[in-house]
This record gives C-alpha cells, structure tokens and sequence, in this order.
C-alpha cells in the first residue's frame, strides 16, 4: 500500500500565497501572535531562569507532559474561566503546538459522515481536517453587517441529531469577534441537548484587554475540551507547547495514542521555558495586552486618514481583525502588490475563507506603528 504523499497545493491556502511571494518580507500586517520575548528577556524574568536551563538534562520529556508545566496550565485556565468541576494535573495533556493538539481531537473523535459545526472564517484546518475525514461541515458564516458576531439561533439552525463536534473560538481568528460568558452558558446547554462533543479553541482568551466577560464553564460538561497554546496571547511562538485540557479520562487516554504516534512527546527545553513563562504570565500578558490597545489606536487613526480605502471593526478582544480595502482590484492581487512595493505581508481573508476584499490584521506586534508608516507612504 502506498501512502498519501503530501504536494505543496495541500498546504493551507495563507501559507501558499507566503511561499509563492519572490519579494523579500520586512514585516507582516498579519501576524496572529503577540509581541514575542527574546530568550534572554524570559530568562531574566525568573532570577533562577538560567540555572533551571543549564541544570536541565536534554533527554525525553513525559509523553503526558511534565506535571509541574500541567499544573501551571490549570492554574492558569483557572483564574480566566468559572467551572464548578476542579481540574488538576491530570486533566491536561500538552502537544507541540495547538495545530497537533487539534489533529488529535479530530482523529480521535470524528467518524466519515459526522457532522461538525464550525465559524467562517476561521484557521483553514478546522474545515479541512474534518473534510479529509469524511466529515459534513457545516458552517456559520460570519458578516461585517453584524460585527462578526453570531447568535446561538445561528448556531440552532445548523445543529442536528448527527452533529458530533461543534467547533468554538474566542476572540475569533481572524475577525476579533467573542462568545461572552451568556452565549457560552447557551452554547454549552445545546451541545449537552445533542449530546455532542464541544472544542472550545481558547488560544487567545487572555487577550482581554477590555475587561470583558469571557470566562465559561465548558469543561463542567464531559464532552468539553479546551485547546491553548503558548504562541497567541504570550506572544511565545517559539516556545512549541499547546495543550487540551477535559475531564473526560477516555478522550484524553484517546488524545495520548494520537500523540504517541507523532511527535511522541515535546521538548524538555520548550517545556522549561514554558513553566517559566507561566510563571510571569501575569506581567508577559498585561504587557501584551497594553501593546494591542496602543496599536488599535494606531490603526483607528490610521483609517481615519484613509477612510476612503479602509474600512474596519475594530476587535472586541484578542489579537485579529478584519480590514476591508476598497479597490478594485482583487484582494490577492492587491496583497501581492503591497508586499513587492514596500515589503510587508497583508494576507488576504479569502484564505481563511471570508469573501470580499479583507485582510488579516495582526494588532500584537511592537513595529506596528513602523509598518502603518510604510503603508501610509505607499498609499501617497
């Protein structure tokens, strides 16, 4: 039997149009992450950083994860969120990555003619994992008309007795739209109702710069997983470390096999660096969170000025927002164009599965106000 041999047309459609650029990329409008820390800088927050490093033996880590980073996640997950159910240790199982914690719950879940619900637009794996399975998406479409926000009546009209998963992300990759702690409360008594599993996709909960009501109680359900990672709201991309957490014993023992036969376990030194970012989450994500404000701010005025071209909500809460860009010519085109004349990436929402002409923009990063000053000149 000959294995499926993946081709560069099979990569995610952003990445495509990333790689298929010849110019050189200075800086990108659409960076999904937050301002990210150097090496030394993380270190130098724990005054026992460097030592923890240098003690560290360089074998395998725990193919779970190691319990000291696995309480740390719960206590963090703990102080955003409002379950009854108490978690510990051995309700998370770390990945490399969000991406691979994902890949497990869709295989472990998810059967050929299941039914999964998810947002448009969204990360290009949540649709196309679930359809390499098999499965039947069904989708809810989101609209500049209403901000980006759904309804839970959204959510009634795609839901039936074959529904298995039901595919959630707040703050909303790309549009910066919310599931506040009302609709949560709604969405989670309807999963319940069709007895079908529940991905709350959290990645960038803690980018809550408003204060908002963004904390739920999903994992009171057993049905319930939450998917996080080190990359979105602390900006520690380089730090490969996602995780799920559920109180569903079966499922995590599921998530484990999936883990087992790819990355096996992640690295004992991401693993440090992440404990150590857990440490200082506190002071990384108010940092984070006060660089997204000012940059907002930036970008209002910077539309203000360009208020013929641009056109924008800006972002309830995490890092992302959709801009329309008035032209004619087709977004892609425009996108390729702006990155050949000044350098800058502006990838366009028709990879993320949004009609029209929007782009991504990435509010997290600490050369935005560089990178709007380049635009402006390329505008003029």
């Amino acid at each position: 039997m000959v294995s499926h041999q993946p081709t560069q047309d099979e990569l995610p459609a952003h990445l495509q149009f990333t790689q298929s650029l010849t110019c050189p990329i200075h800086g990108s409008l659409s960076d999904s992450t937050a301002h990210s820390l150097t090496l030394g800088q993380l270190v130098e927050m724990s005054g026992q950083g460097l030592e923890k490093i240098n003690a560290l033996k360089l074998g395998y880590a725990s193919l779970k994860g190691r319990v000291s980073l696995r309480t740390a996640i719960v206590n963090f997950h703990h102080q955003l969120n409002h379950h009854q159910c108490q978690l510990n240790e051995d309700n998370v199982l770390t990945f490399c990555g969000a991406q691979e914690a994902l890949s497990a719950i869709y295989q472990s879940l998810l059967q050929p003619g299941d039914e999964v619900i998810v947002v448009t637009p969204n990360y290009p794996s949540l649709t196309q994992m679930a359809e390499k399975l098999g499965c039947k998406v069904k989708t809810i479409e989101l609209s500049s008309l209403q901000k980006w926000q759904f309804t839970i009546e959204d959510i009634k009209a795609q839901i039936s007795e074959k529904t298995q998963l039901i595919v959630l992300n707040s703050p909303h990759n790309p549009t910066g739209s919310i599931i506040d702690s009302s609709l949560a409360e709604q969405l989670l008594t309807l999963a319940k109702a069709y007895d079908c599993y529940l991905i709350a996709d959290d990645v960038s909960q803690a980018s809550n710069y408003n204060n908002l009501a963004l904390s739920h109680r999903y994992l009171d359900y057993d049905k319930a997983l939450v998917v996080s990672v080190m990359s979105k709201s602390f900006g520690l991309a380089g730090i490969r470390i996602g995780w799920v957490i559920s109180n569903n014993e079966a499922v995590l023992e599921q998530l484990l096999v999936a883990k087992s036969l790819s990355s096996i376990c992640c690295s004992a030194i991401d693993e440090e660096l992440a404990e150590i970012a857990f440490e200082q989450s506190a002071k990384i994500i108010r940092g984070n969170n006060q660089l997204i404000k000012v940059n907002i701010e930036h970008f209002n005025t910077f539309v203000q000025t360009h208020s013929d071209i641009f056109q924008w909500h800006p972002p309830q809460a995490g890092l992302l927002s959709l801009v329309e860009v008035m032209t004619k010519q087709p977004i892609e085109l425009w996108a390729r164009r702006l990155a050949e004349h000044t350098g800058i990436l502006a990838l366009p929402a028709t990879m993320f599965g949004q009609k029209g002409q929007y782009f991504r923009l990435g509010l997290g990063k600490n050369n935005f106000k560089n990178l709007l000053t380049k635009l402006d000149n390329y505008l003029r």
